[in-house]
This record gives C-alpha cells, structure tokens and sequence, in this order.
C-alpha cells in the first residue's frame, strides 16, 4: 500500500483522498490476488514509456496530465474486481475468491459449476451469498468476469476517484468491447463526467495495452514477442479499432520498451 501511495504522490494524488471504503477495497486485493502486484508492474513499465517518449519522441511527449491518467488508471481498473458498490465486506471477498481463480480452462461454463469445482467445501453456500448479492449464478463465467468494469466505474465514481480517472479505469477492457454504461460513445468521448478530459485517447489506449501486456505474459505465460505478436492480432480482430493508428504506434513503442527493460 505504501508504494501504491508513492506511486500516486509521483503524480500529484494523494492516494487517501479517496473514500477509506475504496481504499479497504485496494487493500482487499492487495491481501488475496496477484491484483496490486501486476498494477506495479504495469506502472513500472509507463515509467519506462513516458522517458522513451521524452528521450525518442520528444515532441509526442505524454504531458502531466496523460501521465497521471495513465499511472492512476492503472491503479483503479481492477478496484471492481471486489464485487458491486453495494457489496458488504463479505461479500468483497466472495467476489475476489472467484477472481482469484486465475487459468480456468472453461470461461463458458455457469457460476454454479465453477465454485463447485473450485470451491467443492462450501460451494451450496457460496452461491447463496451470491445470488444475495443480486447476480444469477446460472452466468457464464466470461460474462461473470467482464461485470467488473461496470463495477469498477461505479466504486470509483463513488468513492471519490478523479472523474478522469474513473473513465480511464472503467474502459481498460474496451478492446473487447467493453463499454460500461455506454461511457464511450461512436466518436470516442465520454458520455459521464470525465474532468478535463473528454475523449478516450492514447492515455486510456496505453492502459490497455498495459493491461492485456501483463496479463499475457504472467498469466498466459508468454514471452514478450508473442505477447507483442498478441496485442496486434487482438487489435486487427477488433471491431472498433481494427487498424487503430494510434493503437498500432503505441504496440511499436511498447515492443522498444519492454525488449530495452
């Protein structure tokens, strides 16, 4: 948590501004996931990315403020991944427990039959808190997975976060079509409050491909010349940024500065 602070106050925000229920949110993942430790990494590296574009491209440099967006989204994309805003602390945890589940070979399958196999104890219990929490645990579990940016834009809408940052976390999962609350609209700007900021960008681009990057390699095991080889497959398949410029530059660049980490 004190790096997480750290990191924050590079960028000019003070980390416990936010509501202590969102901060006990991050310190959940922090205590029961891989979650905060990949947001280190995946900041480490926008470290790295923002010094080649002063060193290499220095006129396309990231200013403040696309900085901060890019840092603190990092740092809030997964808060959702703790289960509805209106989730008692019980409840946080049962959510976290299932994401915590990481290869699962069938993202088909319904709710019920993953926390029978992977929670076989208490599995008739479990999903009795979930159905509590509002949700049918005849989802499928892809569909169970993809509600945390919904969740994501509503713990952090209320709990203080910048609304530009609130809009960069809440559309980290757009490249799969992702759109939480229609926040993005046809022409690429935000459709709720988002500060200065009205448009999704190479800032909220950079979080992605951050994201999807991590994730690939330490989930997926991959090196880093298939996980490049991945980012661009993945945006050619996509609907809406299928020969993204912007996007495609941003996967060049992220390609030179991993292979120089």
């Amino acid at each position: 948590m004190q790096r997480l602070r750290a990191a924050c106050a590079e960028v000019g925000f003070d980390f416990d501004s936010v509501a202590p229920a969102v901060v006990a949110r991050i310190r959940l993942l922090a205590e029961c996931t891989e979650t905060v430790s990949d947001c280190e990494r995946m900041i480490a590296i926008a470290r790295d990315f923002f010094r080649y574009y002063d060193r290499v491209k220095p006129l396309a440099s990231f200013n403040q403020a696309e900085r901060r967006i890019v840092v603190l989204g990092c740092i809030f994309s997964d808060i959702g991944k703790t289960g509805p805003a209106s989730a008692s602390a019980s409840g946080q945890r049962l959510v976290l427990d299932m994401f915590a589940v990481e290869g699962v070979p069938d993202d088909t399958q319904p709710v019920t039959q993953f926390l029978r196999t992977y929670f076989p104890r208490d599995a008739d219990e479990r999903i009795r808190r979930f159905t509590e929490l509002g949700l049918n645990p005849a989802l499928k579990m892809r569909e169970f997975w993809n509600l945390h940016s919904t969740w994501t834009l509503e713990i952090a809408e209320a709990g203080g976060v910048p609304p530009e940052v609130v809009a960069a976390a809440a559309t980290h999962h757009l490249l799969d079509d992702i759109n939480p609350r229609a926040i993005v609209d046809a022409q690429h700007r935000f459709t709720r409050p988002s500060g200065n900021n009205p448009a999704f960008d190479r800032a909220e681009k950079l979080i992605i491909l951050l994201d999807k990057y991590d994730a690939v390699r330490r989930r997926g095991r991959r090196q880093h010349p298939q996980a490049i080889t991945w980012l661009r497959s993945r945006v050619e398949k996509s609907r809406h940024f299928h020969g993204d410029a912007e996007l495609l530059t941003l996967i060049a660049d992220l390609d030179e500065v991993a292979v120089a980490r």
